[in-house]
Parts: structure tokens; C-alpha cells; sequence
């Protein structure tokens, strides 16, 4: 019944190719279900996308970066100068300055000058999307997390 299910298992599975089969036998006393295991080596993330994408994230997760994503966010004309962005967050023009180049270099943020006034801007929707996506996320977290309290005291 063992070997039968076994077979069962490889037909169901699209034409694998040689890499996937030796896959299969290495993790075959590891993994519970063999087509989810070849599925998740199929589409694994690149290490260089993977490295990336945690680079966005490590930019964001500093308190002062993401505050003046924010302030960019909800700036009424959709970009905000070094003077208007440190007034606005009470912070120094050297901090803000510095915290734009970072996010320059991250390619979040893009500016333009005007005179010897530089405008910054969120680079592209995607920005935007990400912010607010994090945003519902962590509402989401901190309503659920005061229902769960209100449960626990009742």
C-alpha cells in the first residue's frame, strides 16, 4: 500500500525534471507532501531578490526614515523640502538631510531642485502602497490584539 501511494504521489506531479526527482528522494523522509516541497523549490526567492527586498525593509525600519516616508506620504503637494520636512518632525536639517540620502540611495525617495531648494518626493506608487499596506497591517494587529485582551479580561 506504501509503494502504491508513492506512485500515486509521482503521477500526480507535472513532468518533473531530473533536479526535481533527486530533490525528491533527498527530502523524501523529510517532507510530507512532495508536490507542496518540489512547488516551494520551484519558486523559492533568488538570494539577490531576497537581499533586496530585506534592504527595503531594514531602510524602512528605522523610526526617523519611516517618518519622513510618512510626511512625504501625506504631503499636501506630494513633496516636501529638508527645512519644511525637519520644522514639521522637529528634527534638525542635518538628520533629515542625512536620512534622505539613505533613502536616495535606496531608491525610495527622488528629488528635484528648484534654486538652492531640493524638493523630495516618494520615487513611485509602489513606495506608497507599501507604507499603507504596513499601516493597515499593523492596525489590523493592534485591534485584534486589544479584542484578544478585552476576551481575556471577561
Amino acid at each position: 500500500m506504501v509503494s502504491q501511494s508513492v506512485e500515486t504521489e509521482q503521477s500526480i506531479l507535472p513532468a518533473a525534471n531530473a533536479h526535481d526527482i533527486a530533490l525528491e528522494s533527498i527530502y523524501k523522509g523529510r517532507s510530507i507532501h512532495t508536490e507542496h516541497m518540489l512547488a516551494v523549490r520551484r519558486n523559492v526567492l533568488t538570494t539577490d531578490t531576497a537581499m533586496r527586498i530585506a534592504s527595503l525593509f531594514a531602510v524602512l525600519s528605522d523610526p526617523t526614515r519611516l517618518q519622513v516616508v510618512y510626511a512625504l506620504l501625506r504631503a499636501p503637494s506630494g513633496e516636501l523640502c529638508v527645512g519644511d520636512l525637519a520644522t514639521g518632525l522637529g528634527r534638525d536639517d542635518t538628520t533629515i538631510s542625512h536620512q534622505l540620502r539613505v533613502l536616495r540611495n535606496q531608491q525610495i525617495v527622488a528629488m528635484r531642485k528648484v534654486g538652492r531648494i531640493v524638493y523630495y518626493r516618494l520615487v513611485d506608487e509602489h513606495i506608497r502602497l507599501l507604507l499603507e499596506l504596513g499601516m493597515t497591517h499593523t492596525n489590523e494587529i493592534s485591534i485584534s490584539s486589544k479584542k484578544s485582551e478585552a476576551e481575556a479580561l471577561a
